[in-house]
């Protein structure tokens, strides 16, 4: 959809200054902006913009980049952003907004938005403030400041006009689109920014962290070494919420999954009122979030509890009023990002934060969010939500300024002017993250099914594919795996095995990495170079090799930047959905699925985990139970002709051969057809009846080795202290 950069007395976009030391992201000829099939994917600023507005110096980039659907190759951007400097016609503020539009009409829904608020906001402060220069006597209504309850009135009344105005327009229809609305509105000369929310966009602050109690206090903003806190300035609105909920049932709409609306799960009834429940735990176990509904009738189905349009969801509690927050930016405060809601389904705001830290040019933490968050729903997705971000960096804060102009927020009550720095930082702060929580939980569960696939007689010797690597390749690796989804819940060892085996791969400029169909079992990190990513569709020219473009991954050692792609592969064999070509002479680094297994549950027991999942006696308990089993078995060994087991003699403790042979016989009096006089060599199992439930007690064969056996041994013990010490995880009374 885009934007509008502009000063208010002046719609026509102004030449930015360049900031020295700072690069562009559209200036190379190698850069995806300049290539012809994917510029007009994006929206961005030629270079990093500043401004310096009261007792604030600020730099600013933005990025807006259409997503890609398959099915709908030429949809249009439905974010849209704005941009304004001297806003209300006053020097010292500015207004920064994005807008992310949904339905049939949210583009139009969003550009309406865009077109409109800041203009009502800016009429609205001048009817204010021509009131209180009567109050005042004041000379100018230049003069006057409003303070922090004025301006929150003036941010609600105006979304509340924009959304009356959207219902009326001609030139779309909004019965069941919309859009959200997250803006920061600064007062330059109070050092205050003032956010207002609508829906599931969101605005962050990145805060440094005091590392002790004697840091200077005149440390350069974004110094090496410094440690960023993300806080949340926004909440997002949906039917999570408690309070969101309650004005929603209030109505009599129905909260409902989809699964829910078409009979695929039950429906469970909640009184809201007796538990701050989660409800994301009964009802986005897949990925399927709760939706408000008609009370009789299957529409709106919207995910979010509040936004400007969407006219049916109106009269179901779905508003437009917006959740307001002011901050008076202090020391630390050092970072402002305003994102809609597509970067946030594979990226934390911490996530957000930390890539942003990277660099000393908003404009290229623009892109590198935008970039990170756009290659992980390709590989997650095959598709990616519209992804738009504008990025603040607070480069200086003058207190003396806001001392001084404070006084100008006069004949108001002194509570009616305190800004919610306290309320931010204790309450806000440790709000859940929602979908990336879940999303991530889900990843997490599906990479551990997958490493109990092992196919047989797969082997893995990790010293073996040891190589030596430089320090600053090591540091490159680590960073790019430990970014990565799956592999977030690793421990340091393994980690660091990961980075020890890992191999290089060179290619040249036309090669193909990967190829659109064929089987993938390897996972890619960029260390130097460029690459496409092409898909061939339905309407894809069939004139272009590869298919359409729809991304570019550019890796950069100079500017830290190493995208990855590939990582379902790590999860299990598939057609690879896309192409991935080299544009130059370039550096991979690749990892072999059956190497990270090896990694996750250790090379000698990565089979032995599938092995216990195929026991009887075992199917009842959990993955990651299994996995403990395993991990606490322990190796024996025997000769040649020693009995291991005799049959109707007490035991508790079963084996699993991983060397060997033995052979098992049954008493002549046995009616047991479960088991048979056999053979047992690697892999084989015996003595399971032991630690079965209910408790037999005596084994129901006798096992003597052929020649020298190891065995791996599982005590019934050890299945009890592990069993117990879950359980008393799972009720929060830590381990036993």
């Amino acid at each position: 959809m885009g934007g509008c950069v502009s000063k208010e007395e002046d719609s026509a976009r102004q030449n930015a200054k360049v900031q020295k030391g700072t690069s562009t992201i559209i200036d190379t000829s190698k850069n995806i902006c300049e290539n012809e099939e994917s510029v007009q994917r994006f929206k961005t600023n030629d270079t990093t913009e500043e401004l310096e507005i009261g007792g604030l110096k600020i730099r600013y980039g933005y990025l807006s980049q259409r997503g890609y659907y398959p099915d709908d190759l030429n949809k249009p951007n439905q974010d849209a952003f704005s941009i304004t400097k001297n806003f209300g016609k006053q020097e010292n503020d500015a207004f920064f907004a994005v807008f992310d539009g949904h339905g049939r009409d949210g583009d139009k829904c969003a550009a309406f938005a865009r077109d409109n608020v800041t203009k009502v906001i800016s009429k609205q402060i001048k009817l204010v403030k021509k009131l209180q220069l009567s109050l005042d006597g004041v000379e100018t209504i230049h003069d006057i400041e409003l303070n922090k309850k004025q301006i929150q009135n003036v941010c609600s009344k105006s979304h509340i006009i924009v959304n009356k105005a959207m219902h009326s327009s001609n030139k779309f229809e909004d019965n069941l689109s919309g859009t959200t609305a997250i803006s920061a509105l600064f007062q330059g000369r109070r050092n205050r920014v003032t956010i207002s929310n609508v829906g599931d966009s969101r605005a962050i602050l990145g805060k440094r962290v005091k590392q002790n109690e004697h840091e200077d206090e005149e440390l350069t903003p974004f110094e090496d070494g410094a440690t960023y806190r993300a806080i949340p300035l926004s909440k997002d609105q949906t039917p999570y919420r408690k309070s969101e909920r309650k004005r929603i049932f209030e109505t009599g709409a129905r909260i409902l999954s989809l699964d829910q609306i078409e009979g695929l799960a039950p429906v469970i009834n909640y009184d809201d009122d007796e538990s701050d429940l989660e409800l994301g735990e009964e009802l986005d176990e897949g990925g399927d979030p709760p939706r408000v509904w008609h009370p009789t009738m299957d529409y709106p189905g919207t995910a979010f509890s509040r936004s400007l349009g969407d006219a049916l969801a109106e009269n179901l509690g779905v508003i437009a009023e917006p959740e307001i927050v002011t901050r008076e930016l202090e020391k630390g405060d050092e970072i402002i990002v305003l994102a809609s809601d597509g970067v946030f389904e594979f990226l934390t705001n911490q996530s957000v934060i930390d890539i942003c830290t990277k660099f000393d040019c908003p404009l290229e933490a623009c892109r590198a969010v935008c970039s990170e968050a756009y290659e992980l729903w390709l590989q997650y997705e095959l598709r990616t939500d519209d992804i738009t971000m504008i990025c603040i960096f607070v480069d200086g804060i003058n207190t003396k300024t806001a001392e001084k102009f404070s006084a100008l927020a006069s004949n108001t009550k002194m509570l009616a002017d305190i800004p919610d720095n306290e309320v931010i930082d204790k309450t806000m702060s440790t709000q859940d993250e929602g979908k990336m929580d879940r999303r991530l939980a889900e990843m997490k569960v599906q990479l551990q099914e997958a490493l109990l696939v092992v196919p047989h007689g797969e082997e893995v010797d990790l010293q073996k594919l040891h190589n030596d690597k430089t320090d600053a390749e090591k540091s490159i690796l680590m960073e790019a795996i430990q970014g990565s989804v799956m592999m977030q819940s690793m421990t340091k060892s393994q980690f660091d095995q990961v980075v020890s085996v890992i191999q290089p791969v060179y290619v040249k400029k036309g090669e193909w990495v990967i190829e659109q169909g064929k089987d993938g079992d390897r996972f890619f990190i960029i260390e130097e170079g460029e690459f496409e990513v092409r898909v061939i569709s339905e309407d894809s020219s069939r004139s272009i090799v590869g298919g359409s473009l729809v991304h570019t991954y550019q890796a950069s050692k100079e500017k830290k930047i190493h995208p990855s792609f590939g990582e379902l592969a790590l999860l299990y064999a598939a057609p690879r959905a896309a192409s991935i070509i080299a544009q130059s002479d370039s550096k991979l680094w690749a990892l072999d699925r059956s190497v990270l297994k090896a990694i996750m549950l250790g090379a000698g027991k990565c089979k032995l985990v599938g092995i216990l999942r195929s026991i009887p006696e075992l199917e009842k308990y959990k993955i990651e139970e299994i996995e403990e089993f395993a991990s606490a078995m322990k190796e024996v060994t025997f000769k040649k002709n020693e009995i291991i087991i005799t049959s109707n003699t007490s035991g508790n403790a079963m084996y699993v051969i991983s060397e060997g042979s033995a052979e098992r016989t049954l008493p002549e009096s046995s009616k047991n057809v479960a088991l048979l006089n056999s053979a047992l060599e690697n892999l084989d199992f015996f003595g399971q009846e032991v630690i079965s439930t209910p408790y037999i007690g005596k084994y129901l064969s006798s096992v003597k080795t052929v020649s020298d056996v190891v065995c791996w041994k599982l005590d019934k013990e050890v299945i009890s202290h592990i069993m117990k010490k879950t359980k008393a995880v799972r009720e929060g009374r830590g381990t036993v």
